[in-house]
């Protein structure tokens, strides 16, 4: 499934870079994890420092079906704002979206602080949201954002990359964490 997230980053990145993985395909540089217990931001804190860049993708290898045009759209969306996230189901995607070397100051200081939330720097940076009328241009939301987090969805991922006539699987929608 990486294969497919690779091939939707490329054409609108400079240089792909995959962080704590145990290896890194032809072309994509492999960087070790700095904090390896510090969850995604840590992990974006070590890819931002590491990429040559002033402006970021940010992509979980678990999202197969991530289209480059949603990708180009989150990071033409930056000009204006340190971080660009989109919202599917009333939930913030951080792990799909476009971050500038701006954010590195907000994200040190809440990693310092002992956060692993991406979410937890959001107040400290000019983000926008993307919602998801302004995302269905690029598919189903649900589609775009499907992640792969057991067998049942690898699955359900594999069904979706190659249907059958007659049949298109659609993932069902994860509910909204409530704030009780």
């Amino acid at each position: 499934m990486i294969s497919r997230v690779l091939a939707a980053v490329a054409p609108v990145a400079d240089e792909t870079i995959i962080v704590g993985g145990p290896q890194a395909p032809a072309g994509v540089r492999l960087v070790p994890d700095e904090k390896t217990d510090g969850g995604p931001l840590a992990a974006i804190h070590t890819g931002m420092k590491a990429a040559r860049a002033d402006v970021y993708l940010v992509v979980a290898c678990d999202m197969p079906f991530i289209t480059t045009g949603l990708l180009g759209y989150l990071l033409s969306a930056t000009c204006d704002f340190d971080a660009v996230i989109p919202v599917v189901g009333e939930r913030d995607q951080p792990l799909c979206a476009a971050y500038t070397r701006a954010c590195l100051p907000a994200i040190a200081q809440a990693l310092a602080a002992g956060s692993a939330r991406v979410a937890d720097f959001f107040p400290k940076v000019r983000l926008r949201r993307v919602s998801e009328a302004q995302l269905v241009a690029f598919g189903s939301p649900d589609v775009l954002f499907f992640n792969v987090n057991s067998s049942r969805e690898l699955a359900l991922a594999q069904q979706m990359a190659e249907p059958r006539p007659g049949s298109t699987p659609t993932p069902q929608r994860k509910p909204a964490p409530s704030d009780d």
